[in-house]
């Protein structure tokens, strides 16, 4: 088969997965008798559900008409991410999932978890309690001590130990499934017209809804179809591109990857949790696990969730920035998402000073129709000068 048709054919089928998740659980559930235990955004320890012996599954691929259902339990001043999540459960599309791991980020998501209970209840239901005072000098180990405790709640779960070579071994999978990831990922801001905005992101989401060794092999042998027409397109002459770097929790809703690749525009990278950030750093393959897996959490892009000091969170924008060679960046925020809501003045201000091109875009799961994203983002091109 052509590397071309065979490439569209993985992207199909990474495509066809996010684009209904509720299907894909079920085809899991129809291919072996594991247990599938899903999680929400973000930073959720998947190796350590995997080394238990289920399969992790991220609440990330969202139907925006499912919004509406939570409406009788939470406020409609919630973040639409959580209420999309919660209506999607109320209307059954994850009544197959063993259990569900929420992570406390957020009031939304601090307040979810316990409504989540009451009106839709799974075998296993766990918060995962991050760190707040993530510069304090217990704070690493008291993420160690979290992580043990679901360890010991997974294992409880599932009746059986998570012995320390198991969780290496899931450690070293989820690493060079992310270690692929990045290589695709660097193709795709050299040869968007190879790889898009809307294929690559998929392939992040997707990996979030799949076993990773099939993932893993599907996208290794994607890389190999690609690397075989970077030379040809070499050749052919580059088009020109405005490169921009992304800001913000999730990229939602999808059409605004589809508006990138219309105008022309290539995501350089971003610190979304369903974005470059899932794949950006691995966990140390040495030394004892739980504080390997610390230790990647701490390393982690820094997001208005988990941040360090006052300024880390510009610094790093700005960092990434210098090493994409991004011309600007797009903050693509959550309708009343307090913590980006909190940062968001103040990392305007710091890029602005810094000479950084910047403009805030707010979105919903259940959003206003393309056009609105349209005509924000291509005006933000033509200010800085439209394609360069």
């Amino acid at each position: 088969m052509p590397a071309r048709k065979h490439a569209k054919k993985i992207y199909e089928h990474f495509n066809k997965i996010v684009a209904d998740p509720v299907l894909q659980i079920k085809r899991l559930k129809k291919t072996g008798s594991f247990r599938i235990i899903g999680w929400v955004p973000t930073d959720v320890p998947e190796e350590l559900i995997h080394a238990a012996g289920a399969l992790p599954i991220g609440i990330v691929a969202l139907e925006r008409q499912a919004v509406s259902l939570s409406t009788p339990h939470m406020q409609v001043w919630s973040c639409s991410l959580m209420r999309c999540a919660l209506g999607m459960a109320l209307e059954g599309s994850f009544d197959l999932l063993n259990g569900l791991i929420i992570p406390v980020i957020c009031d939304t998501t601090r307040m979810v978890t316990g409504i989540w209970k009451q009106v839709k209840p799974y075998a296993f239901m766990d918060n995962f309690l991050l760190p707040k005072q993530v510069d304090r000098p217990s704070a690493k180990d008291y993420l160690i001590g979290e992580m043990g405790r679901l360890k010991a709640r997974l294992e409880q779960f599932m009746d059986r130990t998570i012995t320390a070579s198991e969780l290496c071994a899931s450690i070293r999978l989820y690493n060079h499934n992310r270690s692929v990831m990045r290589k695709l990922f660097s193709l795709h801001t050299e040869h968007p017209e190879l790889l898009s905005n809307r294929n690559m992101y998929n392939i992040i989401k997707s990996s979030m809804l799949m076993p990773k060794e099939l993932h893993t092999n599907m996208i290794a042998e994607l890389w190999r179809e690609l690397e075989k027409k970077v030379d040809d397109n070499k050749s052919a002459g580059k088009k020109c591109h405005v490169r921009l770097l992304l800001s913000g929790k999730v990229w939602e809703p999808p059409v605004i990857m589809d508006i990138f690749d219309g105008l022309d525009i290539v995501s350089a990278g971003d610190d979304f949790c369903t974005g470059y950030r899932y794949i950006a750093n691995d966990v140390p393959e040495t030394g004892e696990p739980l504080r390997a897996l610390a230790e990647r959490q701490f390393n982690r892009l820094p997001i208005a969730a988990f941040a360090g000091k006052s300024g880390d969170r510009a610094k790093s924008i700005i960092k990434m920035v210098e090493e994409t060679h991004a011309h600007g960046v797009l903050f693509v925020h959550l309708k009343y998402c307090e913590p980006e809501n909190f940062d968001y003045p103040m990392l305007r201000d710091d890029l602005s000073a810094y000479g950084i091109p910047n403009c805030r875009i707010e979105t919903e799961i259940d959003s206003l129709p393309g056009e609105n994203y349209f005509e924000q983002i291509k005006a933000f091109i033509d200010s800085i000068g439209g394609v360069v």
